[in-house]
């Protein structure tokens, strides 16, 4: 997440699905496991599953956009 990027509960946004909000927050919280560059910007984002608003969605969709353009990036755990 940029270093400008602020996030809040912005009460008068507008809301979005919920349930695709999760959906797509439980797939990046799955990504951390081999992502550890990715953790402090998606439990930013979960902390609005309750209520999320279009802001909250669009910072879920820069970081998926992150992820797709560093596909060579990650963990790596040998066999032995």
């Amino acid at each position: 997440m940029a270093t400008s990027t602020y996030l809040d509960l912005n009460e008068k946004g507008k809301s979005v699905d919920e349930s695709r909000y999760k959906g797509m927050i439980s797939s990046l919280l799955y990504l951390t496991s081999s992502r550890l560059d990715t953790i402090l910007s998606v439990c930013l984002c979960v902390r609005y599953q309750d209520n999320p608003k279009e802001s909250h969605l669009i910072v879920v969709k820069r970081i998926i956009k992150y992820l797709k353009g560093t596909t060579n990036v990650g963990l790596w755990y040998p066999k032995g």
